[in-house]
């Protein structure tokens, strides 16, 4: 293979001024198993820790029972023949971004704030660092 010809096959990861790969960083996420958590690391849980973690599993039942309201409302029968198919579309279309919030995004966020470290994993936290930052502008 001749090195144009290479260039071209992998121009899409290669930067070809550099010559460097352009591919993510291989990060081991190994927070939770680090020496301070061996064993029981129950005793290093303080209120404050409990109370953020139970705001967020209150937060996270609000913003479910709340969206699904709006949904059900909006689309039922009694109340569709008052909101125009648009704005109803636009209202529900809102209304299920922020439920997939409430059910992707958020129970997640109530064990790391215990714990104080990552404890799902390397795959999982690229995933939820995504899903944190475009869900919100899913809305606009």
């Amino acid at each position: 293979m001749r090195p144009y010809e290479y260039a071209y096959n992998v121009a899409a990861v290669m930067d070809l001024k550099a010559g460097k790969h352009l591919v993510a960083p291989a990060i081991n996420n190994i927070s939770c198993t680090h020496n301070r958590f061996a064993g029981h690391f129950f005793h290093q849980i303080g209120p404050f820790d409990v109370l953020q973690a139970l705001f967020i599993v209150l937060l996270t039942f609000l913003v479910i029972s709340a969206n699904l309201m709006v949904i059900l409302v909006i689309n039922s029968r009694r109340y569709a023949a008052y909101i125009h198919p648009q704005p109803r579309y636009l209202l529900t279309s809102l209304a299920l971004n922020d439920l997939a919030i409430g059910l992707l995004i958020i129970p997640f966020s109530a064990l790391p704030a215990l714990l104080h470290c990552w404890p799902y994993g390397e795959i999982f936290c690229q995933i939820q660092v995504t899903d944190a930052d475009k869900a919100p502008l899913l809305s606009f």
